[in-house]
Parts: structure tokens; sequence; C-alpha cells
């Protein structure tokens, strides 16, 4: 790992820990607090060892950490809202959040925060806090900021191919011949992959969303304005889905052939990617951290880069249309919501928050003042790839229309439909969720 170290960030976390003292005391002198999340692989210590100073700053508390499967966790969460039996303090997903917010899962913070004197924003980035609150109503603590995709390369494998590794591309088709010139192939056996371009997109796969990601890239919207009515059944999303398909088959042989050599997940193809079998991979700024503990001797060869817009349209510019933010929120029917808010502070909003995230060595900190230390080849591309994020407006029912787009992708990367009948089957449908629940 290079010695040189850029800050990302600039005060100390100090100050913001000081003014986040709780003003509770437990009514148990034993009172659990159950921790429902998805802090799983090497995440799970680095959270215990938060949690553990917490206890140890809160002695009348203890925390149960319940690790839960991202694909799991909303089932498991939907059984325990309708049965009361719910944890203190919950995990959302990107996606998801609006939904549970709209079903009034989870119980508003702004009393506890008047309450507490908390100073929102000087504690966490505006974005952050704005994609909490549903309504006029905050309903939980940031744990990240919206982060988009990133291309992260091989520049060994680029070099081999005659691509300039300081050079990565900027548009679809400068990424598609960089595709093609690093995939080494006879007939359907790939040796060498370029890259997958739609990562977890299989249905149910997680709640990355690449259809979302290449129509930012390609000046398209999702919803309109007011996430009311579609807006992807457009000349943008269609171009998009004949890309996506197009890529995949002109350099993989299809979408389906990379899946079944490669995998289709991040945890699938992260392997491949370091053991030099994909010169590119489709992954978030939070792959430095997780490459630094799987594969070290990667830190060095590898570097980043922001997805690349559509070129040949003019209105295309370099930005990921983000719905909905990840956090942690306290359930309505918590058994023992002080210790819960308690808890949320010191994991969301001060010293233990800063401290997860510097041991991650992640950079999508909601914090205003924590810092975190990143190797300064990948500073310009972690600061870019944050600056694109643009905040919607997401429906109580985007998870729904997350996994309808989901469906469509899937089924034309599979050649199952045509790119002009899968947008049109999915427009009607999100038509009909959004006339639903809106």
């Amino acid at each position: 790992m290079p010695k040189s170290r850029m800050k990302f960030g600039a005060l100390s976390v100090a100050a913001a820990a000081i003014g986040l003292a709780a003003t509770m005391t437990p009514t148990n002198a034993a009172e659990k607090i159950v921790f429902w999340n998805n802090w799983d692989g090497s995440r799970a210590p680095q959270l215990r060892s938060v949690l553990d100073q917490f206890e140890k700053q809160n002695p009348g508390y203890t925390v149960e950490n319940v690790t839960l499967s991202s694909d799991t966790t909303a089932q498991r969460m939907l059984t325990a809202v309708a049965s009361g039996d719910v944890p203190d303090l919950y995990m959302t997903q990107a996606n998801d959040f609006p939904k549970w917010a709209g079903l009034g899962a989870f119980r508003p913070l702004d009393d506890l925060v008047a309450r507490d004197g908390l100073k929102l924003d000087e504690i966490f980035f505006s974005g952050g806090i704005e994609g909490s609150r549903y309504g006029d109503k905050l309903i939980q603590f940031p744990f990240k900021v919206p982060t988009s995709l990133m291309i992260w390369y091989n520049k060994d494998l680029f070099e081999k191919a005659g691509l300039d590794p300081d050079r990565p591309p900027k548009t679809w088709k400068e990424l598609e011949d960089a595709a093609a010139k690093t995939t080494i192939r006879d007939g359907a056996v790939i040796s060498q992959l370029g890259l997958n371009i739609c990562l977890n997109c299989a249905t149910g796969s997680g709640s990355e969303n690449a259809f979302i990601e290449w129509l930012s890239r390609n000046g398209g919207e999702v919803l309109t304005a007011d996430a009311k009515d579609v807006a992807f059944d457009s000349p943008e999303g269609l171009d998009t889905l004949k890309w996506m398909q197009g890529f995949s088959n002109r350099t993989a042989g299809s979408w389906q052939n990379a899946v079944r050599q490669f995998g289709s997940t991040f945890k699938d193809q992260r392997p491949s990617f370091y053991m030099g079998k994909m010169a590119m991979i489709m992954d978030g700024p939070f792959l430095y951290n997780i490459m630094a503990k799987d594969a070290p001797q990667m830190l060095d060869k590898v570097g980043a880069f922001v997805a690349p817009i559509n070129g040949d349209n003019k209105d295309a510019t370099q930005r990921y249309l983000a719905y909905g933010t990840p956090g942690y929120a306290i359930p309505a029917k918590a058994k023992h919501p002080e210790g819960a808010w308690k808890l949320l502070k010191f994991i969301a909003a001060g010293e233990g928050a800063c401290q997860f995230f510097t041991m991650q060595q992640r950079v999508d900190t909601p914090l205003r003042n924590c810092k975190v230390d990143v190797p300064p080849q990948f500073v310009a591309a972690f600061k870019a790839n944050g600056d694109l994020v643009q905040s919607r407006q997401a429906p109580s029912s985007f998870q729904q229309i997350h996994v309808r787009l989901q469906q469509m992708q899937e089924a034309v990367l599979l050649g199952k439909e045509t790119p002009e009948a899968a947008l049109k089957s999915a427009a009607t449908d999100v038509k009909a969720i959004l006339a639903r629940t809106n």
C-alpha cells in the first residue's frame, strides 16, 4: 500500500462529537439494543469493535449486533413490522428507504434532534440529510452519501492491450474499445474478460441498477420531477438498453456468456479481477477498502475512473441519478427507543461513525468533519464520483420500480425481449405501480 496519503476531509470529528453528548440515562441497567444491519465480511468485526466502544462508554447498555444478508433483510423487516417484533435500530438500503418511510415503519427524529440541540448542517453534508427526509420529516440518519459505481481497471492489462493506463475511457465508444481489446476469448470461451457493464443485473441481486447508471450518462431521466410518472420510456432509455445489449454481445459474445463464466455479482467477479482474469470491474468506491484486505497486492496495479458518458449524445453529461439514501432508522415500535437514539447518535453522527469509516478507508462518509485517508492516485476519481451524484425524489414504491427495471434489463441482455418491447412493457408496469402508490 502506498505510504503517501492524502486527507479526504478537513476537520476533526472531535468537534462534532463534543456536541453529541447524550442527555439520557438508561431505565434498565442491562438494557439490550438490537441492531439489524448488512455489515458482513471484514466489516462485521470492525463494526463490533465500534459497538464495544459504545458499550464501554455507556455501561448501562449492551448491543446485540444481528448481521443479515442484503437479499433477505427487507423481507425479514416486513415480517417484523407486521408482527411488531422489530429491532431497535435498522439499517436501510437506498432503494427501500422510501417504502419504509411511506409505511410509517420508522420513528421521525425531528423532536429528538431539537431536544438534544443537534446542528445537523454542521454534522452532515446536506445531500445525506435531504435524502433521509420523507415529506417534511427526518426519518433516519445517513450512514453514507449516495454514490455511483465506478470502473476499476488493471493497469498492466491495459498496457498489454496497447491502451494508455493514464488515459482511461471517457465515452461509451472508448469504453467498448478498451473492453474489446482486453477481452481474450476463443468462441464462447473467455480466458480474460474486458468488462461486464451490467453487474448485479439479475433480478433481486442487489440495490445497484446498471440501467439507471448508464441512463444517467445518456441524458435520460427515470421518473418525472414529481415522481408521479415514468420518464425512462424515452429515446435515451431505448438507446441505453440497445447499447448495453450490443456492448455485451460485441465484447463477450453475450451478457449470458460472460455471466456463465464470471458470475454476475460483486462477490462473483472480484476474485477474477484480483487474479487478472478481468481487466475492468464495475464497482463502488468501497472496493478500495475491500481490496486492501482481500488483495492488497493489487492496490498499486489498479486505477479507477467514473463511468463514461454517451459521447454521441450532445446532451449527455457526467451525472448519476440517486433515488434514496441508505441510513440507520429507529422502528416506530422499537422496544428501547431511548437506547436506540443514543446508539444512533454515536454510530451515525459521532465518534463511532467516523471510526467506522476510517477503519474501512471509505470516502463516501456523510460527515463533514471526518478525515479518511486514501491513496493519492484515487483521490481525484473518488471526488469526481461523489460530485456527479444528483438526488431525485423517490416515491414510496421505488424498490418495486428498481426490481422492474432489473427485470427489464435482464430480459434484454438474455435475449428474451427486444429493447423496444422490454422498455414499453416496463413503462406500462411502472405506471401502474405509481398509480397504486401515489
